[in-house]
């Protein structure tokens, strides 16, 4: 009886180191691609409500948790506006402090290409110089909105590596927020792994 305690306690000190080391090499295959990102970009970037147009600068940096699992925390600033050649002047002006939460999934993932797919949710902090009727007055002065607005976000991203450690891409994305207008942006990145 003693000996049958002894070598099943064995075999279950066998199993679990074998499955321990399948996780640990399954682990290091996953972090020695280097697990952090952080790249730069710049976005074209279109506001539906207020049919307006600008450019939204962005950092992200980003962490994988598996072999096709990452986190990231993405934050930016958009500058966007309308000119109204009837009155010559800008009727709509955007000023978006932007920054959210991400994550994503590599649907293709080659040694020199990546290509995912994420959410995320959202906030922004917005400054709008307005005179639309709805929102700015009758008279064509303008209204000054400064609020906070959360939502969610999805993307599209592509990453070409170059070098050791480099990364360059593209990103098509969409934010929606609970007030204010919507964001559909496409731009391109540039950055590192670590």
């Amino acid at each position: 009886m003693r000996q049958s305690i002894v070598v099943s306690f064995a075999l279950l000190c066998f199993f679990v180191l074998a499955s321990f080391n399948g996780y640990a090499d399954g682990y290091k295959r996953a972090t020695s691609k280097d697990p952090n990102t952080f790249v730069s970009g710049i976005s074209f970037v279109w506001l539906s409500e207020f049919d307006s147009q600008g450019l939204m600068f962005h950092n992200k940096f980003s962490h994988y948790l598996g072999e096709r699992v990452a986190v990231g925390l993405n934050l930016g600033l958009l500058t966007a506006s309308r000119y109204d050649k009837g009155k010559e002047i800008y009727s709509i002006k955007n000023t978006f402090y932007m920054g959210g939460l991400e994550t994503s999934v590599d649907l293709i993932q080659k040694e020199t290409i990546n290509l995912r797919l994420g959410v995320g949710g959202a906030a922004r902090h917005r400054s709008e110089i307005n005179s639309d009727a709805e929102e700015g007055t009758v008279d064509g002065s303008v209204a000054h909105i400064r609020t906070s607005d959360i939502g969610f976000n999805g993307f599209m991203e592509n990453d070409f590596n170059f070098l050791r450690s480099g990364v360059a891409g593209w990103r098509i994305g969409y934010n929606y927020y609970t007030n204010g207008t919507p964001i559909f942006a496409i731009g391109v990145h540039v950055g590192f792994k670590f």
